[in-house]
């Protein structure tokens, strides 16, 4: 018994190691890409084109109003359109929207859903697509957007500028500074912090898929066009994650994508141009949002997409992928120590030769947890300004237990409500939080 337990743990451990060692690949890649800049960027000369930012809204009454108003005072250009997509019988955030549009008749557009909701975020948007391109407005790029985001106004320069190359154009996503509201909230800040100041760079640069964050997402009206013309749409109809798979589908069409971290501040990396917002600050809400993050790009993504793709592509297949089955080797590596702390199994009584073993591949899991530890104070300061090793160390296991809870969730929903992600899930959507001094916010 005591060799079953110590092999389960060293099996555990290498697992552990495994991923680790994956994770410190990026890091070195990451670590030797320059930085990009706004100097650096593609040069563009004259006025941003016309530009849809596209927002879907199902009872966001209490905050639409707010988001709109303030991004509208932090977006100078006049080419830049907000478009609303309503429902007819969410008389709520229908009547925000029009009040809106009535006070900005030439910034703000309502686009009334022809069915009524809550439907999915993609068949809302979809339905706006198809509105607006079928009129005479049809804007040069559409920016997807979420109705608590706050928009950084340089990004449509971005936009514009890598858009001469590209047509599908995805900017950093940070979570606004949270350490107040809650460790919970505050765990997106780590990650995200993580997420895109490296591992997304390192797609970009090795011509990998680039995944939409769902926010922040510019698309050409190349792109936007060449999907309506082959099938009606231009995101995959019944899907919880349409952002995420319409990245994979961009490529596969032959279009350039391109992951546009800019940093106004080259060196200290400080001013990311990007989106930012609230997340959940719950942890019934968190792990009801990443649920649907897991089982749409574990789940759904893999039944519709397969693995079809260049190396890079089947590799970052794996590393998005793997999360359903390694979001619970912690959970299970704390069992095993457990389980030894309590006598259920003694150390002694197995073979030198597996104690050995386990030891290296522990004293192993160690290192590689201090690298990823430092690797996360680093992003985290490196776009919040700030050095915080305690907060970022208490946080983890908080951030830990909603990944493996959220794994969970999806396993029943993929064995059970999905029935193997045949069938189409109910939209789970969360509630949203903004800022009350909108306009000055920066991070």
């Amino acid at each position: 018994m005591d060799d079953l337990i110590f092999f389960a743990m060293l099996l555990m451990s290498a697992l552990i190691n495994l991923c680790s060692v994956e994770d410190a690949l990026i890091d070195v890649i990451a670590f030797g890409i320059s930085r990009f800049s706004l100097a650096r960027g593609p040069s563009r000369q004259g006025e941003i084109p016309s530009v849809g930012v596209f927002v879907a809204n199902w009872r966001e009454e209490d905050i639409l109003d707010k988001m709109v108003e303030g991004n509208l005072a932090r977006i100078p250009m006049p080419s830049v359109r907000l478009y609303l997509g309503v429902y007819p019988n969410d008389t709520g955030t229908r009547d925000v929207a029009m009040a809106l549009a009535k006070r900005h008749p030439d910034r703000v557009r309502v686009i009334v859903n022809t069915l009524a909701g809550p439907t999915s975020k993609g068949q809302m948007l979809n339905e706006m697509f198809r509105q607006v391109y079928s009129s005479a407005e049809r804007p040069e790029m559409v920016v997807l957007h979420d109705s608590e985001d706050i928009i950084d106004p340089r990004t449509f320069e971005i936009y514009a500028r890598y858009a001469e190359q590209h047509d599908f154009i995805q900017v950093p996503v940070f979570s606004l500074n949270s350490t107040e509201r809650s460790m919970v909230a505050a765990t997106y800040m780590d990650e995200f912090a993580e997420r895109h100041t490296r591992e997304m760079i390192v797609r970009n640069a090795l011509g990998a898929t680039i995944p939409s964050a769902g926010v922040g997402t510019c698309l050409t009206r190349r792109l936007i066009e060449h999907f309506v013309r082959i099938r009606g749409n231009v995101l995959m109809n019944g899907c919880v994650t349409e952002d995420y798979i319409l990245g994979v589908e961009a490529k596969r069409a032959g279009f350039k994508a391109a992951f546009a971290a800019v940093s106004a501040q080259e060196r200290q990396g400080l001013d990311y141009v990007a989106t930012r917002e609230f997340f959940p600050k719950s942890l019934a809400a968190s792990i009801k949002q990443k649920t649907r993050w897991v089982y749409g790009i574990n789940f759904e993504a893999t039944r519709k997409l397969g693995w079809a793709g260049d190396a890079w592509d089947r590799y970052f297949f794996v590393r998005d992928r793997k999360g359903a089955v390694t979001n619970f080797l912690p959970a299970v590596s704390l069992v095993f120590l457990l389980l030894i702390l309590f006598g259920a199994a003694d150390p002694s009584a197995t073979s030198p030769e597996l104690q050995n073993l386990l030891a290296v591949s522990v004293g192993a899991n160690l290192v590689f947890l201090l690298l990823r530890y430092f690797v996360r104070v680093r992003a985290c300061h490196q776009v919040y300004g700030v050095w915080d090793p305690l907060g970022i160390a208490l946080r983890w296991p908080v951030g830990l237990y909603v990944n493996m809870a959220a794994v969970w969730r999806a396993w029943k929903i993929y064995l059970g409500e999905s029935a193997f992600a045949t069938r189409p899930i109910a939209w789970a959507k969360t509630d949203h939080e903004i800022p009350d001094d909108l306009v000055n916010v920066k991070r």
